[in-house]
């Protein structure tokens, strides 16, 4: 009796699905295909209504932080313009103050692919810089900055489109520009605010009261702020940001000892710009630090360069990149970067290779009063991980880390920049053999001794 009622209603459920099936088939009066065609047309008509175009806060790896990326779509054309393109962020107006933009436009789609997509689909150096894996000036090679030229729609209206990426999945806002705005007067805005609030150090403060201690990640738009976590320790955290003309954007919300916050706004009524704070709350601001030159190098990143390492450590290098050439299991280890500085919260000299990563502990003794003089030791045992200490046997690494430092601390270094809130090199100079001269960039530098390694 119970299987044939359990038969009975099933029955009863497979009619009454029948009897509302015409229902839901005339719920929407158009086909799918036809809802379809319907959304890419109203997205590409949202994109081509902006009369002055659309400012896109383009974003790949967060890691490096966000870019502007100006667009005008007319047609199925897209005028492209960029804050950054190239190591010296030749992007944007060039050396008269003009406008960079390609000489022909780019071409843009908009398909139907489980969803909405817009596709950047022929090349523009502008734009596809951001998408180019073989960008040197970020990350490792084959990565580069981590960047889409393909982007789902999750949101299109007329004062808001919100993109994610198809292949790394970062979101991408675009706000319309407004229509008086020049698209050079607003880069050189952005660029003015970013030399008015830039510092290699800051510190946040609620009050009288420390929250954090930031330091500037390298030339990129991210912030490391250290702070105690919930046991107590010290930890890093980094927090991307793109450049406005009102200040500092950070991609999400950021919290610090109870504090939130989006933003830190420049304020050119203080000519100390000293201090800035979040649009709308006083209660906590980021202020800047100018540190000793040694602790600017110890808390930054500084990468060498094989046109700036001086003929006095040339040798050096250059028998090392000889000997790398078999140490990949007997076929060559390609140099990507090196740097010395702080990397995973520890100071020293590291080396990306194709084949292995190298750490040398380095330690900085005997600085003088003004700080900016000290020695520099490095060490063979342990943190020096096994990498290197292989590398310092076999592989002449130990010339060139006596080019800038040694084991005890007679090695002294006399250090010299350009701007002691904001350094963008760092020359370190050998007291007792001043023609022993190496700068070191704040700007990433690939492949630094070039030659064979660029394969």
């Amino acid at each position: 009796m119970r299987k044939i009622s359990y038969l009975f209603a099933l029955l009863v459920s497979f009619i009454a699905f029948n009897a509302c099936t015409s229902d839901v088939d005339n719920y929407f009066p158009e086909s799918a295909p036809e809802r379809a065609s319907k959304t890419v047309a109203e997205v590409k008509k949202t994109l081509q209504e902006a009369s002055n175009g659309w400012r896109m806060e383009y974003y790949g790896d967060v890691t490096y932080g966000g870019y502007n990326v100006l667009c005008k779509f007319q047609g199925d054309s897209v005028l492209i313009a960029s804050e950054k393109a190239g190591k010296n962020h030749e992007a944007g107006l060039d050396a008269s103050g003009n406008l960079i933009t390609e000489s022909s436009l780019a071409h843009f789609t908009v398909n139907q692919s489980m969803g909405v997509v817009v596709s950047f689909d022929t090349y523009n150096k502008l734009f596809h810089y951001f998408a180019d894996p073989k960008n040197d000036d970020y990350g490792e090679a084959g990565t580069g900055f981590g960047g889409d030229f393909e982007f789902r729609v999750l949101k299109c209206t007329s004062d808001t489109i919100v993109l994610q990426g198809l292949k790394h999945g970062d979101r991408i806002l675009m706000l319309p520009m407004k229509a008086d705005k020049d698209w050079a007067t607003y880069l050189q805005e952005v660029e003015d605010v970013k030399k008015f609030m830039a510092s290699s150090s800051y510190t946040l403060l609620s009050g009288t009261d420390t929250l954090a201690e930031a330091t500037q990640y390298g030339d990129y738009h991210s912030l490391i702020f250290q702070y105690p976590d919930s046991t107590g320790s010290m930890k890093a955290y980094a927090y991307p940001y793109i450049v406005t003309p009102e200040g500092y954007k950070f991609y999400k919300e950021v919290e610090i000892g109870g504090k939130k916050f989006t933003n830190f706004s420049k304020d050119y009524n203080d000519p100390s710009d000293e201090r800035f704070y979040p649009q709308g709350d006083a209660s906590i601001c980021l202020e800047t630090v100018v540190p000793p030159v040694v602790d600017a190098f110890k808390k930054g990143q500084w990468f060498f360069d094989g046109s700036k390492v001086g003929p006095f450590a040339e040798g050096a290098w250059n028998d090392f990149m000889e000997a790398i050439k078999t140490a990949a299991n007997g076929k060559e280890a390609i140099l990507y970067q090196a740097m010395i500085g702080t990397y995973n919260n520890k100071f020293g000299f590291h080396a990306w290779l194709s084949s292995d990563y190298l750490y040398v502990e380095l330690t900085v003794r005997d600085p003088n009063e003004a700080g900016d003089e000290m020695a520099l030791q490095y060490n063979r045992n342990s943190p020096t991980n096994k990498a290197a200490q292989v590398f310092m046997k076999r592989y002449k690494l130990t010339p060139v880390l006596k080019t800038f430092s040694a084991l005890n601390n007679k090695l002294r270094l006399k250090m010299e920049t350009d701007n002691p809130r904001k350094p963008t090199y760092m020359k370190l100079i050998q007291v007792d053999h001043p023609e022993n001269v190496l700068e070191l960039t704040a700007t990433q530098v690939m492949y630094p001794f070039g030659g064979s390694q660029q394969q």
